[in-house]
């Protein structure tokens, strides 16, 4: 048995058979309200399963709408051409419902677009409802079930029945389909049916209880709209639905049996305002619903848009952080090379200036003691060559004085002991020797000397900048100063010449002014170039206090 269900065409008769079921239950319980000719109710569920069946099923169950009709019809009464003829009436509107949704409108069951709602309401509710009632009443009326006169109300009448229908049964029923349940935790149990007790006892004051519910007054229905926005902002479309479906079945309940403010003297009355109630209660409800779900929809793609933004600029920050790791790294290791750069640099000067000192100084050294034995015997001998030989003596003299200092500008060797003043001393000595203008050497008596690699550095900036202001300054005395502001020690080498401009100087990118820089950021500290009072050029390099201080030295 199994096997042969799933036969497409033994499926589609079954489901079929179902719908033809459902909407003969329907079509009865309508019935039982007929208003006209024994046809025309304004009760009739049946038009909400027949849309419900075609919008899920597929229009392949459409003669099963028909079926149904014809069979509800003909149980009360109704000749059976008549009632074929409304049962194709009910089935081609219902067909013409689904294919206005899904054809023009786009429409989606779930209901939760305003556009879906609201193409709901115009085609489906308004048009199909219109061509099912404009086709039943024609067939009643030929039948001659139906007199001219009352055509026009049967139309209206039976358009509302099956408005109701559509707007009242089809949205729980889709929803049914399409949503899981709205109840998700205890706390919502309890509410719910606080909600369903809520719509029953105010349902019951507004519809059922003659004592407190009058006749015709009726802004007394309006109390029930409250528990109609409590049901669509807290449990969503299948509570919505269900809620209105709950009222309408109290409502018309209470006006079929002559109570509440629909009732009226004539019966029909009753129903046609009843009907027109329960349609506008669905509207709201359905607008409303669909109207929070956009909220919510928006809300939850601003969360998602919101946790999307923090991903990227998490993975941003972590990118930028990575970038920046490297760029220290780089930054790093280029200054640990700048760094053996100048190591090397250092050290190779230290070579040149031994090599001038143990080696063309010690030559020099033995060529003095020989020229000055030769001048010694060619004085001895009376020879007229000796004031030469005196005059080459002390040109060897001169050189040899000259060498040495020059070797102890590439190697202070004092500084291996870490006496950054007495190498401060000999630059400022050797600049005024064999530069002829004059250098002046200040270190204040509270200044804190670093280690000896730091002091190394501290002379060779010195060396560099006084080197600068012998070359470009033009000037007449240069001014060696170490001094101490607080926490931050400053050398600054000054002179008196022509001065440079800041801005030139801020563009320069030569080998010196990056090497002065870089001594600096070896001490932490920073490299500054201004013009100073003087007209002159000031080259200063300030960097904080060691921690581990060497002993002050005594200003000079």
């Amino acid at each position: 048995m199994a096997i042969i269900l799933h036969k497409p065409g033994l499926n589609r008769f079954i489901q079929t058979g179902l719908v033809a079921l459902a909407y003969f239950a329907g079509a009865k319980l309508g019935l039982a309200y007929a208003v006209v000719g024994g046809a025309v109710s304004l009760v009739w569920p049946s038009s909400g399963i027949a849309l419900v069946a075609l919008l899920t099923m597929g229009s392949g169950v459409a003669p099963g709408v028909a079926i149904g009709s014809l069979l509800a019809n003909m149980s009360v009464g109704v000749p059976a051409h008549v009632a074929a003829v409304i049962g194709l009436g009910a089935a081609g509107a219902a067909l013409t419902a689904t294919w206005l949704l899904k054809r023009v409108a786009g429409f989606q069951v779930s209901l939760d677009r305003i556009r879906d709602v609201l193409a709901f309401i115009i085609l489906a509710a308004t048009l199909g409802s219109a061509l099912s009632a404009l086709i039943g009443a024609t067939a009643l009326w030929g039948g001659g079930l139906l007199l001219v006169e009352e055509y026009g109300d049967a139309f209206l009448k039976w358009w509302l029945g099956d408005m109701m229908g559509v707007l009242v049964v089809a949205p729980p029923l889709l929803n049914l389909l399409t949503y899981p349940s709205p109840v998700r935790s205890a706390r919502q149990a309890v509410e719910s049916c606080g909600l369903a007790v809520g719509i029953l006892w105010v349902g019951y004051l507004i519809f059922g209880a003659p004592q407190l519910a009058g006749h015709g007054y009726y802004p007394a229905a309006m109390a029930i709209f409250p528990f109609i926005i409590w049901a669509a902002l807290r449990f969503d479309h299948l509570g919505t639905s269900l809620a209105t479906l709950l009222v309408s079945i109290i409502a018309v309940r209470g006006t079929t049996h002559g109570t509440g403010p629909f009732a009226a003297e004539s019966p029909v009355d009753s129903l046609v305002r009843w009907c027109a109630f329960a349609n506008v209660m669905a509207i709201t409800g359905l607008l409303l619903v669909a109207a929070h779900a956009r909220q919510k929809r928006f809300h939850r793609l601003l969360v998602a848009s919101h946790k999307e933004l923090e991903r990227r600029v998490q993975e941003r920050t972590q990118e930028l952080e990575r970038a920046n790791d490297e760029l220290k790294q780089e930054m790093e290791t280029r200054r640990r090379l700048e760094s053996e750069l100048i190591r090397i640099g250092d050290h190779q000067q230290r070579l040149i200036g031994r090599e001038l000192h143990d080696g063309l100084g010690q030559h020099l050294t033995s060529l003095g003691f020989h020229c000055a034995t030769l001048s010694r015997r060619l004085q001895k001998q009376g020879n007229p060559a000796a004031a030469d030989a005196a005059t080459v003596v002390e040109l060897v003299k001169q050189a040899s004085l000259m060498t040495r200092r020059i070797a102890h500008g590439l190697d202070p060797v004092t500084m291996e002991s870490g006496d950054l003043s007495i190498a401060l001393q000999g630059l400022a000595e050797t600049t005024r020797s064999l530069n002829g203008i004059g250098c002046t050497l200040r270190i204040a008596s509270n200044v804190d000397l670093p280690d000896p690699p730091m002091q190394t550095n501290l002379y060779r900036a010195a060396q560099e900048a006084v080197n600068n202001a012998l070359k470009y300054s033009h000037g007449s005395h240069i001014w060696i100063d170490l001094e101490r502001e607080g926490e931050v020690q400053r050398l600054s080498i000054s002179d008196d010449g022509v001065g440079i401009d800041p801005d030139q100087m801020a563009r320069a990118s030569g080998l010196g002014l990056h090497n002065l820089r870089h001594r600096a950021s070896l001490l932490d500290g920073s490299c500054t170039v201004t013009r100073n009072a003087m007209g002159g050029t000031t080259v200063a390099i300030s960097y904080p206090i060691p921690e581990d201080p060497g002993h002050a030295r005594d200003a000079i």
